[in-house]
């Protein structure tokens, strides 16, 4: 989707991010294109909101090699609800 691979250009190369703001840039600047992500998951689907942001984990992944790699360690940052959790961290090259 072209909206994440605006938010990843954006970010200094040689930074550290991780997905949870990636969801936050979506949901402030691209909010129609993250409504359209979650539109694509089974309303039945069980924590519809965990599903939606692993897809958007998945669509930064297809990113890597090109403007970001996966770190090994993981992130721990409070996500959309307020709360601390740990998360993909990934770097942009």
């Amino acid at each position: 989707m072209e909206c994440i691979e605006n938010i990843l250009q954006e970010i200094e190369i040689g930074c550290l991010f991780d997905s949870h703001y990636v969801v936050d840039r979506m949901i402030g600047d691209f909010s129609d294109d993250y409504l359209r992500i979650s539109q694509r998951i089974d309303p039945e689907t069980k924590n519809l909101t965990l599903r939606a942001h692993q897809q958007i984990g998945h669509m930064i992944a297809k990113f890597k090699g090109t403007l970001v790699e996966r770190q090994k360690a993981q992130s721990w940052s409070v996500n959309i609800h307020g709360n601390a959790s740990s998360c993909a961290l990934w770097k942009r090259i």
